[in-house]
This record gives structure tokens, C-alpha cells and sequence, in this order.
């Protein structure tokens, strides 16, 4: 059985969901103080917002907008267990529509600076999840940076806040990326494809202590903001890889130690957009067997069941190509509802 050193997922990452207002709304009853707060309306058209601690409220990443540091003010504050939104913004608060959101916990927005690479990084770290946020001055060519975690991130979405650019992935799933440090995707709503590019990472795999970004500009262009998401894989409680699709209804099984409580998943080879599966939409309710689709772009999620969440993983229930394919590569990330048991062999705690 998959033992976790975390029993109770809840208190690292959550998804909480709200209807919006034309005023300020308060989200909370989380477990923790969220550190980076990814948003998306899904009942009908709005950008994903995503925002953290490190950089400020008043920074956000719209990758299927603005790709330069969006300087509205969507997060008003972050909170003990949750967090405030600014009232009458489509995207993140607006009255009668429906939002989503995936949060995970850093440090409560406490920094530190990290000196193990040969460029200081600022970093927040959240060890026990495996979970960090990277931040620092790009240099314009190959360099190494301190994550602040205790084993290599199987998992980095990497960012230059100042350039127009996309986002780049680094997954260090070997299943079916015989160079994972070459190869990556960007983090784009319709586009991106897997490219064996040595200037992303520096063709260099990260380490213990250390990741290395290389000379392009879209995550380390000189004298720029830049900043990372970074996640070790913990057994039981995340998940990070590679399925090939069957093209069948019933479709692949991807075994991840844990029922699922979010997934994003990600063609490898079209323009296909990146899509979110979660529990505890209105409507789709905790435990049941559909969920929404999210598309991490400015469209309206759809409800068709393509994927169920089960005690050990998640299956596909979908022979369409945006999910199963046949023969066809997919990325994906998945964190737990529940571990399937704890460290000392007890169950672990949904809640």
C-alpha cells in the first residue's frame, strides 16, 4: 500500500469553490494559509488568475491573457485559512458566477534567502508537502538556484514575470521523456507541444538542493523578475508523470497511491488546452463520479465525464483525444483528497 508522511491532505492543499459578488468576498475554512491561489470561473467565460504570496497581491500570471506580471489587485489578501477577493472582476469575483480554485501552502509568505546556487534565490518552502516558490533576478544565462526542498522536484512551472511569454514545465517523469532536462513544454492555453530545448534547463536535471534554469529569457531574462513553482513528488499525497491514452471509454488507469482531489492534465503532441479535473464543484459534488472539465483558458468549462476519481488513482472514461488518444503522450499532475494510509499504517484523514 502507498504509506504518506501526510495523513491529512487538507492542511497543504485544498480547492475551495464560491459564488462571486459585486463586492469583496472572503474565501475560508481552509486548512492553512494558502501560499499560491490558482483561479478560474467555470460556469462561463474568464482567464485563470493565478497569484502568490512571494510576488504580492498585486502580481498575477494570466496565462491565457496578459503573460507580463497583471498588476490588478483580483486577491485583496491572504488570510489564516483562505483568502479576500476584490468585488466586480470577472475572472476572479463577480455576482451570480461560479469560481474554482487549486491553493497550496508555502511558508505563510515567510522568505528566506537561499545561497545554494551560484544565484541567490528568495524562497518559501513547505518541506512536509513538498512544495516551494522560487524567486529571483534573471541573469541571461545558464545558472543555479536554490528550491529549498529536501529531495529533487519531480515537477517546475517557471515564469519571467516581466517578458509576454508562457510559462515553462520541467517533468522529470523518465516514463516516456528519455531527456527530461531538454525537454519541455510551455504552459500555454491551446499551444505547446514537448521541445527539446537545452536553453530552458540548462540540460542539466535538477538535484537536492538545486535547479538550473538556462539562458532564454522567457525564465531567465536578464535583470528580470522571475519566479518558479516547484514540487517534489510525495508518496500518497502528489503525483507527477506521463500516461499514454487508449483511445477506448474505458481508458487508462493511472495509479497514483491516492484518490484524487485535483488533476491538470496536458496533450503532449497538439494544441490541446491544458484541463483541470477537480471535486467539489457545485453540482458535481465531493465523491461522486462526475466532475467538470476547467480549461485554463478564457472558456467556459465543460461538464462532460471524461475521467473518475478512484481510491488509488484516476481513470479515463473517454475515448476523446484531448484526454485518450490513442498512443498519444499526456502530462499530468495530481494531488490527493486522501491518502491511502498514513505513516504508521492507520488511514489516513480526508478532512
Amino acid at each position: 500500500m502507498a504509506f504518506t508522511t501526510i495523513a491529512k491532505a487538507s492542511v497543504n492543499f485544498d480547492c475551495p469553490v464560491w459564488s462571486g459578488s459585486d463586492s469583496t468576498v472572503t474565501v475560508n475554512g481552509m486548512g492553512f494559509k494558502p501560499d499560491s491561489i490558482w483561479i478560474k470561473r467555470y460556469d462561463g467565460n474568464g482567464h485563470p488568475v493565478f497569484n502568490n504570496s512571494t510576488l504580492g497581491t498585486a502580481k498575477n500570471w494570466i496565462p491565457s491573457g496578459d503573460n507580463v506580471g497583471n498588476t490588478t489587485t483580483n486577491v485583496a489578501s491572504y488570510t489564516s485559512d483562505g483568502f479576500t477577493l476584490t468585488g466586480n472582476i470577472n475572472d476572479t469575483n463577480d455576482a451570480n458566477q461560479k469560481y474554482s480554485s487549486a491553493c497550496w501552502k508555502a511558508n505563510g509568505g515567510t522568505t528566506s534567502t537561499n545561497t545554494s546556487g551560484a544565484t541567490n534565490s528568495t524562497v518559501q518552502a513547505n518541506t512536509t508537502a513538498g512544495f516551494s516558490i522560487v524567486k529571483w533576478t534573471g541573469t541571461g544565462g545558464t545558472t543555479t538556484l536554490g528550491h529549498g526542498l529536501t529531495n529533487a522536484p519531480k515537477f517546475i512551472l517557471a515564469k519571467n514575470n516581466n517578458e509576454a511569454d508562457r510559462g515553462v514545465i520541467l517533468n522529470m517523469s523518465t516514463i516516456y521523456v528519455a531527456d527530461p532536462q531538454t525537454d519541455n513544454i510551455q504552459f500555454a492555453p491551446t499551444g505547446g507541444t514537448i521541445q527539446d530545448q537545452a536553453d530552458r534547463w540548462g540540460d542539466t536535471a535538477p538535484t537536492s538542493t538545486l535547479f538550473t534554469v538556462g539562458s532564454t529569457g522567457m525564465i531567465n531574462g536578464s535583470s528580470d523578475e522571475c519566479f518558479a513553482y516547484c514540487w517534489e513528488e510525495i508518496q500518497g499525497y502528489s503525483k507527477f508523470g506521463f500516461y499514454s491514452g487508449t483511445g477506448n471509454v474505458r481508458g487508462t488507469k493511472v495509479y497514483c497511491g491516492f484518490k484524487p482531489r485535483y488533476i491538470m492534465v496536458k496533450k503532449t503532441s497538439g494544441s490541446e488546452n491544458w484541463s483541470v479535473k477537480q471535486t467539489g464543484l457545485v453540482g458535481y459534488g465531493l465523491g461522486g463520479t462526475k466532475t467538470r472539465t476547467i480549461k485554463y483558458d478564457n472558456n467556459e468549462s465543460s461538464t462532460n465525464t471524461t475521467v473518475n476519481f478512484e481510491s488509488n488513482g484516476f481513470r479515463l472514461t473517454t475515448s476523446d483525444g484531448k484526454a485518450n488518444g490513442e498512443d498519444i503522450k499526456y502530462l499530468y499532475m495530481a494531488f490527493a483528497e486522501m491518502p491511502m494510509v498514513g505513516t504508521n499504517g492507520t488511514i489516513a484523514l480526508a478532512t
